[in-house]
C-alpha cells in the first residue's frame, strides 16, 4: 500500500465500481497522473449489487417519457424527493443504460432484437431493464471484467475502513484493518469516496450481504457529516418465507408478470389496500401483508406465480424457480410461495450535494450508503442500481477538480478503542422497534436500551472486525432510533402508529 493516494474508493458494487471506471474516462487518469485505491471489505464481488434481481429503470419504450418516470417516482416517495435531483438522474438514466453497455452488461432482448422491458410496482410503464432475474450478478460481473485490466489502481479485497480523520491541510489520514493478515494500516488521500451500502446488520432478517453493517454511516458521522432520514427503511414485501438472517428475495418482476398475493386462505386482497393492486409501492405493500399476517394465523402470505406462462418463469425467472425448489422444495409453477416484507433498503444516509459531495469538501458518498433525494420516503422499484451510476458519474467533475499532493500528514493515527457490544442484542432491538410499524413507545424504549448498552460496555484489549461491525451497529442504530423520533408525521415508507397518517 502506498503512503498516499488522490483518491481512495470504499466499496465494490455499482456505486464504487462505476466511479472507477468513470475515473478511468478522464485525462488526467489517462495522462497517469491519477492514483486511485480500491478498498474492499470482503470479495470483489460480495456486494448487494450482485444480489439485486428486478434490474434498473430507464425511459426507452414508444409512449413512455421521462415525466412518467419522474411522477412515478415522486409519487413512490410521497413526494418528500429533491424533484431537481429526481428530473436530473432520471434524464440521464438512457445515457446511463448505454454507459452499462458499452462496459459490456448485456440486458435481456425478445426475439426481434429489441429491449425487453418489464414493469414494477409503482410504474407507470414497463421501463426495466434486466438480465433475467439476475440482473445485479450480470452487472457485477462486467463491471469487474472491465476495472481488471485498469492501470494506476491498487485493489485491496478484504479491507476494511476502520477509521478516518480530515487534517489541516485538506487531506484525508485512513486507518484499515486488512482481514488476511490481521494487520492495521494507515494511508492519505485527497479525496474520500465511501460507496459502503446499506445497513442490513441492524435487523434479524435482511436481504443485504453479512457485511453490510452500517460502516460507511459511523465513518461519515464522526467526520461531522449529517445524516439524515435514516429511518426511512424501506422492506421488501416478498422475501422468501425461511429459517435464517439473509432473505432470498422474490423480485418484484414476478407480481408484474402476474403473480399474485394471496392470505392463508389462498384469498386475494391488495384490492383492500390500493387500486393499483399487486403493484402498488412497495410500503403499501408491505403493511397489507403485514395487516394480513397479523389477522391470520400463518406468519406468511403466499405469492401465486401459477397462472404465469411457464416459458416466462423459464426465461425471465430461472434463478427463483431454482432457488424456491432449493431451499423449500417449491415449484413456483405449481405450488404458493410462502413470502414475509422483509428489510431491504436503506433510503436515507448520508447526505450529499448533487455531485454526491458531503458537507466536508473531498468526502463523497455514493449508493444506499448516500441520500441524495432522489428517493424520499420511499425508494421506486429498480431506482436504485440508476442512483449509484448517476451519482458516480455526476460525482467525476468535483472529484478530479483539485488535489493537495505532497501536503500528506506523516503522523500515525492511534487505533480506536471499541465497545464489547453482541451485535445480535442491536439486531434483536432494532428488527422489534423500527420495523414495518412503529409505536413511541417502542422507539422511546430502543433507544434507551441502546444508550444503556453503549454506556454499560467496557472497551476492548484489542481490535476485532466483528468488534468493530458492532460497534458500527450500535452508532447506527442510535442515529436511527433518533431520527425515527424526530419524525413528524407518516410517510411513505415511514408508519407510526401514535402519528397521524397523511399519506
Amino acid at each position: 500500500m502506498k503512503q498516499s493516494y488522490d483518491i481512495v474508493i470504499v466499496g465494490s458494487g455499482i456505486a464504487g465500481l462505476s466511479t472507477l471506471l468513470y475515473l478511468s474516462e478522464t485525462s488526467i487518469y489517462k495522462a497517469g497522473q491519477l492514483s486511485i485505491g480500491l478498498l474492499v471489505k470482503g470479495a470483489l464481488d460480495q456486494t448487494n449489487t450482485n444480489w439485486a434481481q428486478g434490474g434498473i429503470a430507464a425511459v426507452k419504450a414508444l409512449g413512455d417519457h421521462f415525466e412518467k418516470h419522474i411522477n412515478d417516482t415522486l409519487n413512490a416517495g410521497a413526494f418528500s424527493n429533491d424533484k431537481k435531483i429526481v428530473e436530473k438522474v432520471i434524464q440521464s438514466a438512457p445515457n446511463l443504460i448505454e454507459d452499462l453497455i458499452d462496459w459490456g452488461v448485456q440486458f435481456d432482448k425478445k426475439n426481434n432484437s429489441e429491449f425487453d422491458l418489464a414493469q414494477e410496482g409503482g410504474h407507470s410503464d414497463a421501463r426495466i431493464w434486466h438480465k433475467e432475474d439476475q440482473t445485479g450478478k450480470d452487472i457485477q460481473s462486467s463491471l469487474i471484467n472491465k476495472i481488471k485490466d485498469l492501470d494506476h489502481v491498487d485493489l485491496f479485497e478484504y479491507t476494511t475502513l476502520i477509521n478516518a480523520e480530515k487534517s489541516k491541510n485538506n487531506t484525508f489520514s485512513i486507518q484499515l484493518f486488512d482481514i488476511k493478515n490481521n494487520a492495521i494500516n494507515t494511508t492519505n488521500c485527497s479525496k474520500l469516496v465511501l460507496a459502503t451500502g446499506g445497513i442490513g446488520g441492524l435487523f434479524e432478517k435482511s436481504t443485504n450481504q453479512e457485511i453490510a453493517t452500517g460502516d460507511g454511516i459511523c465513518i461519515a458521522n464522526k467526520l461531522g457529516v449529517a445524516i439524515e432520514n435514516l429511518s426511512y427503511i424501506q422492506f421488501h414485501p416478498t422475501g422468501l418465507y425461511q429459517e435464517g438472517r439473509i432473505s432470498f428475495l422474490i423480485s418484484e418482476a414476478l407480481r408484474g408478470s402476474g403473480a399474485i398475493l394471496k392470505n392463508e386462505k389462498e384469498k386475494e386482497f391488495m384490492f383492500k389496500y390500493d387500486e393499483r393492486l399487486d403493484l402498488a409501492p412497495r410500503d403499501i405493500v408491505s403493511r397489507a401483508i403485514s395487516n394480513e399476517i397479523n389477522q391470520q394465523k400463518l406468519p406468511y402470505v403466499y405469492l401465486d406465480a401459477t397462472k404465469i406462462d411457464p416459458v416466462i418463469i423459464d426465461h425471465h425467472f430461472p434463478n427463483i424457480k431454482k432457488e424456491c425448489f432449493n431451499r423449500l422444495g417449491i415449484n413456483i409453477q405449481k405450488d404458493l410461495i410462502p413470502v414475509v416484507p422483509v428489510q431491504h433498503y436503506s433510503c436515507g444516509g448520508v447526505k450529499v450535494n448533487e455531485f454526491g459531495e458531503t458537507s466536508i469538501s473531498g468526502l463523497f458518498a455514493i449508493g444506499e450508503v448516500a441520500s441524495t433525494g432522489l428517493h424520499g420516503a420511499n425508494r421506486l422499484a429498480s431506482n436504485s442500481l440508476l442512483e449509484a451510476i448517476a451519482f458516480a458519474k455526476f460525482s467525476i467533475p468535483a472529484l478530479t477538480d483539485t488535489f493537495y499532493k505532497n501536503q500528506f500528514s506523516e503522523t500515525e493515527m492511534e487505533v480506536s478503542k471499541f465497545l464489547k457490544v453482541e451485535k445480535s442484542e442491536i439486531q434483536k432491538i432494532i428488527s422489534s422497534s423500527a420495523g414495518i410499524i412503529k409505536s413511541n413507545e417502542g422507539l422511546i424504549q430502543a433507544m434507551q436500551l441502546l444508550l444503556e448498552i453503549k454506556s454499560n460496555a467496557v472497551e476492548s484489549a484489542e481490535f476485532s472486525l466483528p468488534n468493530y461491525e458492532a460497534n458500527c451497529l450500535l452508532e447506527t442504530a442510535i442515529i436511527l432510533i433518533q431520527d425515527a423520533l424526530n419524525q413528524k408525521e407518516n410517510k411513505g415508507v415511514y408508519f407510526n402508529i401514535d402519528l397521524i397518517n397523511k399519506n
